[in-house]
């Protein structure tokens, strides 16, 4: 059920000069016995009571009739430096009665809508209005410049009485929290150096039926021994095989949330770019960043591979930094444990840490053992000891590993770990 309309009515600076002056000049009237300045007087602040009864009367019995608001966000949810657009519209319940009236009435209305600055990076919107007796409709562009969970709405219709001494906000529909993604780089062409050779062991262990195979479009790396001959045929245009029951190796990223804001923007924005870039190429993942729940068990990717896209990036519109540096290793240290109980034959590892401590390092050494382990640890800058010290334990342990910082280029820093990141 949508919220009832509220209204908030002030006097301006015309209605509150007119009253003021129409007290004096009948309080001069009645001390100087003069009717005629008392009949201005009582007539000047008359003329602003009467304004606020048309005000409350006709324009909020107007809108009182415009009780649902839909709003339309385009994407849904947005991403981060992405634009989108939204659309409201606000209908009326009264019918055809008094359309001359409501028209007229509508045509006096400014319709504007409250807006987080995280939704429209701190700048000003410009909407496209169109009215009828009927309706209103808002639209306005988006450019969302921060993750999370952003507040928009509700809508506020601007009144005013004709003389312009009383004016009037109306909120018209409820408030709505819109999800924004972080922003991602695609990182899909290279996931097939990641995953290995996966495809082409499943293939070469049993070959796929047209029952259990299911078809997607042919993406650069794929083995041409995938390709869907007739399919691909009837489409015109490349499609192979994506055999589910045969099996995929799977990978799981493990995420190790900043203590500060800009580390971790950057940090969440890697990692989901690499677990998207997992999902793309076919394989299934697990992500884990933050407190961990019992939902993050399960791969994303396995059971519904059409929404896994969104349900990775839906983990990670609340990510949040952790309350202390010692909390954010705690759920590190929890991730790895939760990695290492739960991994199968073949999986790959990929981390984005911070510096750690001996603990994480230690409870890290046992997935880098099968030589599928890779991580990106970020300093705060490109000479950080910290994080070349942490980098250097990880290639001991068995771990392909490099450094960045919050200013690199997430392609670059991916192409240099899968080039460069070497064991040592």
């Amino acid at each position: 059920m949508a919220p009832r309309p509220s209204s908030d009515t002030v006097l301006t600076s015309r209605g509150i000069g007119l009253a003021a002056a129409g007290t004096v000049v009948g309080g001069l009237g009645v001390g100087l016995a003069t009717p005629p300045l008392v009949y201005v007087g009582v007539a000047m602040v008359a003329s602003v009571a009467v304004g606020g009864l048309w005000l409350m009367l006709s324009i909020n019995g107007f809108l009182s009739r415009f009780p649902f608001a839909h709003r339309e966000v385009v994407p849904h949810p947005l991403t981060v430096g992405v634009p989108g657009r939204v659309t409201v519209t606000i209908s009326s319940s009264a019918g055809r009665r008094g359309g001359a009236l409501r028209r007229a009435l509508a045509e006096s209305l400014d319709i504007r809508e409250q807006a987080a600055a995280e939704l429209t990076g701190g700048l000003s919107t410009k909407a496209t209005v169109s009215r009828t007796s009927e309706s209103f409709s808002l639209s306005y562009s988006l450019l969302p410049s921060r993750r999370g969970r952003w507040p928009l709405g509700p809508a506020l219709i601007h009144s005013a009485d004709p003389l312009g001494m009383l004016r009037s906000d109306t909120s018209v529909g409820g408030e709505e929290l819109i999800p924004v993604w972080p922003s991602v780089v695609d990182l899909t062409a290279t996931a097939g150096v990641l995953m290995g050779q996966a495809d082409r062991v499943v293939l070469g262990a049993r070959s796929p039926s047209p029952d259990d195979a299911a078809l997607r479009d042919y993406r650069e790396g794929d083995d041409l021994r995938r390709v869907h001959w007739p399919s691909s045929a009837r489409k015109g245009t490349m499609l192979v095989r994506s055999d589910e029951r045969a099996g995929k190796r799977p990978a799981t990223v493990l995420l190790d949330l900043p203590y500060e804001s800009a580390a971790l923007e950057w940090s969440i924005s890697a990692a989901a770019s690499i677990g998207l870039s997992v999902l793309d190429s076919g394989h299934p993942v697990r992500f884990f960043g933050g407190p961990l729940g019992p939902e993050h068990v399960h791969h994303i990717g396995r059971e519904h591979p059409q929404s896994a896209r969104a349900d990775l990036l839906d983990k990670t519109v609340d990510l949040t930094r952790p309350p202390s540096p010692t909390a954010g290793s705690a759920w590190l240290l929890t991730a790895i444990r939760r990695t290492a109980e739960g991994v199968s034959n073949g999986e790959v590892i990929v981390g984005v840490f911070e510096p750690l401590n001996a603990e994480c390092l230690e409870a890290l050494v046992p997935l880098g053992d099968a030589g599928r382990a890779w991580a990106i640890v970020r300093g705060d800058s490109e000479d950080d000891a910290d994080a070349q010290e942490t980098a250097t334990a990880l290639r001991r342990a068995g771990w392909r590993a490099t450094t960045a910082h919050s200013r690199t280029d997430i392609d670059s820093v991916w192409s240099t770990l899968l080039t460069a990141g070497d064991i040592a």
